[in-house]
């Protein structure tokens, strides 16, 4: 009986573990995403944000700021994000350096030159 709850309680570990990481990826690009939307989508409507509105607002700043803050300790992109980048734009190296140079303009161009989806 002792055995087989110490399995139930080990692949809830595991369940809950795996799931962490998908989400952090999927915030990312759902993140990303978001970001190029809004950038092609015109100016927004005089409509009341919802709830759930601002809560992916939220994420998505503090998904910047956890890059931001990476980037200046690291002096490069953090791998999930890179990763994230590549996903949405099909490993297309000249969209992600496109995306990266309209979103992140104040960094060097040796940063902009190390990104390469073959790594991640």
């Amino acid at each position: 009986m002792k055995t087989s709850m110490n399995i139930i309680i080990f692949f809830a570990v595991v369940l809950s573990i795996s799931a962490f990481s998908s989400a952090k990826t999927s915030h990312v690009e759902a993140c990303i995403r978001r970001n190029l939307a809004q950038s092609l989508s015109p100016s927004p409507s005089n409509e009341p944000e919802t709830t759930h509105f601002e809560v992916a607002e939220e994420i998505c700043g503090d998904e910047t700021r956890i890059v931001m803050y990476f980037l200046k300790l690291n002096g490069k992109f953090p791998h999930y994000y890179v990763r994230a980048l590549c996903n949405i734009f099909g490993d297309d190296e000249k969209d992600v350096k496109e995306y990266v140079i309209k979103k992140w303009l104040i960094h060097s161009e040796n940063l902009i030159n190390s990104l390469t989806c073959a790594s991640h």
